[in-house]
């Protein structure tokens, strides 16, 4: 879509790869950016989305469903997860709007990712918004562990899938302890969600402390996205696995 501030930006979409531990494709996230119409600057996504009316929003959900209608064979003959994040007021018009909410149930492969700051995130299933979209998505929580919420949603079984927050697995890996507190973390957390991802495998550094056994599925900057052009790409075990 385009939106108009003091540049005209469109929205772009770079598919970012989630890979379990013995390097098997498990999810596609699907990141939108909003880039001028010149490629020379780049607005980020939450400022763009916030400034959107609910006509202009319900025209990006739209947009995305044609990329997922483009994409879906793909994604079924691969079994592989796209994982749409949302925000608050695109929450809302799913909640809402049934003929969108309908067309995105229509993919299977396709779960909705909330990060903490969502509103009222903390009362897990005492948020209706957040039950309602558990009754008819699959659910992932993003940024897990950034300070923004606490335990309950995790506790209540709202999330079938938590991503470690980047920094806050960055700031365990620098503590004396981080092979005994991230194993205990992740193992608490998998009592009460299907899996475990972890965020911020930006360095064989990383990479190669992470004890990959213990966690479902791996994001980072060793794994850059791609284009939709490059999915297939995407399916090739990364050579780190090896």
């Amino acid at each position: 879509m385009k939106i108009q501030f003091d540049a005209v930006f469109n929205s772009r979409y770079l598919c970012q790869p989630i890979y379990s531990g013995e390097g098997k494709l498990l999810a596609v996230e699907l990141v939108c950016r909003f880039v001028s119409i010149d490629n020379k600057l780049l607005m980020p996504t939450e400022l763009a989305l916030n400034s959107l009316n609910t006509q202009q929003l319900t025209h990006f959900l739209t947009e995305q469903l044609f990329w997922v209608k483009e994409h879906a064979c793909w994604f079924e003959e691969n079994q592989v997860v796209l994982n749409i994040p949302i925000e608050q007021k695109l929450a809302k018009i799913i909640i809402e709007n049934v003929q969108i909410r309908e067309r995105l149930k229509a993919y299977s492969f396709i779960h909705l990712c909330i990060g903490e700051t969502f509103p009222l995130i903390s009362e897990g299933q005492r948020n209706s918004h957040l039950m309602i979209l558990k009754s008819h998505f699959t659910l992932w929580l993003d940024d897990f562990g950034s300070g923004n919420a606490n335990m309950a949603p995790v506790f209540d079984h709202v999330f079938s899938w938590v991503k470690l927050d980047r920094s806050f697995f960055w700031e365990l890996f620098r503590g004396e302890n981080y092979t005994i507190v991230l194993p205990l973390l992740i193992k608490n957390v998998n009592r009460f969600c299907r899996n475990i991802v972890i965020d911020g495998l930006d360095s064989m550094e990383y990479f190669e402390a992470l004890n990959k056994s213990e966690v479902q599925g791996m994001k980072g900057r060793l794994w850059p996205g791609v284009e939709d052009s490059a999915l297939n790409s995407l399916l090739h075990k990364p050579p780190q696995f090896y």
